[in-house]
């Protein structure tokens, strides 16, 4: 999956290619790692869901 200029993906620790979503104007990081090429429950759909589906709060 190709993240929008704004969206960063960290590495999550472990044996995976997991990564924590980073919403660099607003600094939302998720607490769930996601597999940006895979599928499944936590796969590229669900990414996009994420990413797509991000709206800033205004209180930061």
């Amino acid at each position: 999956m190709r993240l929008p200029d704004d969206w960063t993906a960290e590495r999550s620790s472990g044996w995976w290619e997991v990564h924590h979503l980073i919403h660099e104007p607003c600094g939302m990081r998720t607490g769930m790692a996601y597999d940006l090429l895979g599928s499944g429950p936590f796969g590229e759909n669900a990414a996009r869901q994420i990413v797509f589906g991000h709206t800033c709060e205004e209180n930061q």
